[in-house]
């Protein structure tokens, strides 16, 4: 599962009230397979949790451009964004978001300078994909590798606060196919699943088969959905 995987899937398919999934705001298909809406559900969970961390990272670069102006209201397009570049690869040690600077710069400004350049955008998307990978190992080590409870028992792990205060309604709802999903991709299937905030149980058993063939499988099957109804 990648980023661009996460994307597609959180903005071509849509939930009803129950959380059925379909494709699309016109409901054209519905997904019915058990495992192919768990990964629907898993990459909405994580597009959002990628999301906050972009919205953060927004907000430090607007905070800079504040006080750049502050200092040199006057200051020229393009020197502003070569300075505020460089203090945005200070705050997060390389240039992955240079194409992020020019974005936001270019809501209220127009300049040859913000054109995005191919190699821009490749890092920005390369940093978004790394975002993805982070949350999914954190979530599993954190959460279900340091879990209390026997292997062969039911374990628990307790959520801090501060992260679920920052999670949006949709992940409250899907944390469960979320916490499967990251289980599948670690190769161990999670069952019994609960979560009563802040606190969230599970079972946890080996898989007898890899989950990358069955992955395949299911990206196949709606990579055929999208192009036989859109």
């Amino acid at each position: 599962m990648n980023y661009k995987t996460c994307k597609i899937l959180s903005e071509k398919f849509v939930l009803d009230e129950k959380y059925n999934v379909f494709l699309g705001l016109k409901k054209l298909a519905e997904v019915t397979d058990a495992l192919e809406k768990g990964y629907i559900y898993a990459a909405m969970f994580f597009y959002d949790e990628v999301q906050k961390e972009m919205s953060r990272l927004a907000n430090v670069i607007r905070k800079h451009i504040e006080m750049i102006k502050l200092e040199s209201p006057e200051m020229e397009v393009g020197l502003l964004l070569l300075e505020l570049t460089r203090r945005t690869k200070g705050s997060i040690g390389d240039h992955s978001l240079d194409a992020l600077c020019k974005e936001i710069l270019g809501e209220t400004k127009k300049h040859i300078a913000l054109h995005l350049e191919p190699q821009e955008i490749t890092r920005l998307h390369d940093l978004k994909d790394s975002l993805l990978s982070e949350v999914i190992a954190h979530l599993y080590e954190n959460v279900v590798e340091k879990a209390e409870g026997g292997l062969s028992g039911k374990r628990t792990s307790t959520l801090a606060q501060s992260y679920i205060d920052k999670m949006t309604d949709r992940q409250k709802a899907l944390i469960g196919p979320a916490f499967k999903m990251i289980g599948f991709l670690n190769d161990v299937r999670i069952d019994e699943l609960e979560f009563k905030e802040p606190n969230i149980s599970f079972q946890l058993y080996a898989m007898s088969a890899p989950f990358a063939a069955k992955e395949e499988a299911i990206k196949k099957s709606l990579k055929n959905l999208l192009e036989v109804n859109l």
